[in-house]
């Protein structure tokens, strides 16, 4: 029995953003659709890594998920306030944090294009306001 799916999606371990997550899936058909990778830091993880195994572990993810489920696309999500990059506090302003988030997963998307050239990258960077409220930004 063959079993596919459409993307993988590599996001950040942050709780609050589980059900925003869960419901932008939902409504981008990806529910059921999709494999999901949680890791601190998301993006970073390839590109200024805490361990220097991390990108070789997300890189064998990606893998593994276009060998076995024949994934097409991969979703790099990574977000605002982010703890492993010191949360908001970290950036002088909110326009540094999102050049940021933003440099770093371009960087990654590259990285990923390099090794699986026949997927399709996506970028999107969850926004969250003081009020915990999350916005979903698609990057070019």
């Amino acid at each position: 029995m063959s079993h596919h799916c459409k993307a993988l999606i590599l996001h950040c371990i942050d709780f609050r953003f589980h059900e925003s997550i869960k419901n932008w899936l939902k409504e981008k058909g990806l529910t059921n659709n999709c494999d999901i990778v949680s890791l601190a830091g998301a993006s970073k993880g390839l590109i200024t890594p805490k361990n220097p195994a991390e990108p070789e572990i997300i890189l064998r993810q990606i893998e593994i998920s276009s060998n076995l489920h024949k994934i097409s696309q991969v979703i790099l999500m990574n977000h605002t306030d982010c703890g492993a990059y010191g949360g908001r506090d970290a950036f002088v302003t909110s326009e540094d944090e999102h050049s940021q988030h933003v440099g770093d997963m371009q960087k990654a998307k590259k990285l990923i294009l390099k090794k699986f050239p026949e997927l399709e990258v996506k970028i999107i960077l969850a926004k969250i306001n003081p009020l915990e409220q999350i916005n979903f930004e698609k990057v070019e």
